[in-house]
């Protein structure tokens, strides 16, 4: 288990800055916008021999009882809890305020070591004006500039010996993904959907903990954020995504930047859990978003949430939604299809398992082989290709070479390379009613071998 250190502030001072100048990769969004950042955003930083986990945390603002703004105080709260040092990072151009001096006496009923951190001090100037946040009573008070990366080396020299050992806290605090000891086959699964269809309630329920914050405001989650979940012996990484707009309906920067983070999860993730609202029904958003699943090679699990608002349900109705769900994203066919309420946990138990099932598929060669012969070497009646300068195209044989989606080489001899899609999409249909393939997509890459000029 590492260290935690919590990065801790009043909005727009620099905090996400910092978070990713110490991990080395821009995980956290940064905007001159006040409030970017809202959940807890972890990660690792290594500083000469010791290595640490780290915490971005959104803007405190203590007495502000407004819903999000009071969900951001109590996330960074957990994160505190559970931190053994606290950088405080405030701004030095503008000096003291009355919302540092609320939480400096925040942050001394803790108990834990404070290292302030004066931000935006580019200038020498605004280096001395750094040293009036000493009347706070701590004693570790830098210039830094999170941007250009000034001063940073002096705050970690002193953090250094703070960062002994490990830090127990982290597992008591029920935060699965402050291990930070990520096994070797861990599987990553994406909650993508558009925005308050319950993408961070269903984080929420899955890991038995308030780790996202939820509120009926469009677009709370902005950052993508990471969580480790172990159970059953298998590892999950599970991301929690910003609510993906149309192109045009992002106005805000941090709201752009959080689409493009969103889709960009994908990228990085084995399944993608799409969440679909069965309350408002099925959008064409929502059909765009399964297409930037399947462009990024995920499996996917497509997920009608609020099932529980559903009223005089029958024992046909599933079904009937269903339909609906296959009729208007026809080329999600194979996609599973489960009915949840990430409010009562209904069928929740069902996911994780599914995904499992969808990401680990691979057929036997002597399955394969069988396969093979009695669909292409027996013959379908379908061509692979047009007939070229008199030469017809023959497919040889097939292997798999991934699981993660199936992919599998077909290779091919005489004619010209090239198949035909029809061959394709026949062979993909074949092979789903022999092998099953649930809820992923299927990959063919062609190998031709050309005849050699004499």
């Amino acid at each position: 288990m590492l260290p935690l250190v919590a990065i801790v502030g009043r909005p727009n001072v620099g905090k996400s800055t910092l978070f990713n100048r110490l991990i080395g990769e821009r995980r956290s969004i940064v905007g001159d916008e006040p409030g970017i950042t809202r959940d807890r955003i972890y990660g690792e930083a290594n500083w000469r021999t010791k290595r640490f986990a780290i915490v971005d945390t959104g803007g405190i603002v203590p007495d502000d009882d407004a819903l999000i703004p009071a969900n951001i105080l109590k996330q960074a709260g957990f994160a505190i809890d559970a931190a053994q040092a606290i950088i405080w990072v405030v701004d030095a151009r503008k000096g003291i305020t009355p919302l540092d001096e609320e939480l400096a006496h925040l942050l001394r009923s803790t108990g834990k070591r404070v290292l302030v951190a004066a931000n935006k001090a580019d200038a020498v100037s605004l280096e001395s004006d750094a040293g009036e946040f000493h009347s706070f009573g701590f004693a570790d008070v830098f210039a830094i500039s999170a941007e250009h990366g000034n001063g940073i080396g002096e705050l970690l020299d002193t953090l250094e010996p703070e960062l002994q050992g490990s830090s127990p806290s982290v597992r008591e605090g029920g935060n699965a993904d402050e291990t930070f000891a990520a096994p070797a086959k861990e599987l990553r699964l994406a909650i993508v959907g558009r925005p308050n269809v319950g993408k961070s309630s269903l984080l929420n329920r899955l890991l038995g903990e308030e780790r996202a914050i939820v509120s009926p405001v469009a677009g709370t989650t902005r950052d993508t954020v990471d969580t480790l979940l172990e159970t059953g012996g298998q590892s999950f990484r599970i991301i929690d995504t910003a609510g993906i707009r149309r192109k045009g309906k992002t106005e805000a920067m941090a709201e752009k930047l959080s689409v493009v983070m969103a889709r960009k999860s994908l990228e990085r993730a084995d399944v993608a859990i799409v969440v679909l609202d069965a309350e408002q029904g099925i959008a064409a958003l929502d059909a765009a978003i399964g297409g930037y699943a399947v462009e990024a090679g995920c499996s996917i699990i497509l997920v009608l949430n609020k099932w529980d608002t559903i009223e005089n349900k029958d024992t046909h109705t599933g079904s009937a939604f269903e339909r609906k769900v296959r009729e208007q994203m026809k080329f999600l066919s194979w996609a599973s299809v489960v009915t949840i309420s990430a409010l009562t946990g209904q069928r929740l138990q069902r996911l994780l398992p599914l995904a499992v099932e969808a990401r680990n598929v691979r057929i036997s060669t002597s399955r394969l082989n069988e396969f093979f012969e009695r669909e292409i070497t027996q013959g379908s009646g379908i061509m692979p290709a047009r007939p070229h300068g008199g030469s017809r195209l023959h497919v040889q044989y097939m292997t798999q070479i991934g699981i993660r989606p199936p992919t599998f080489v077909v290779f091919t001899a005489g004619g010209k390379a090239g198949l035909h899609f029809s061959f394709v999409r026949h062979l993909e249909n074949r092979m789903r009613e022999e092998f099953g393939f649930l809820s992923t997509p299927i990959r063919f890459v062609e190998r031709h071998k050309s005849k050699r000029r004499r």
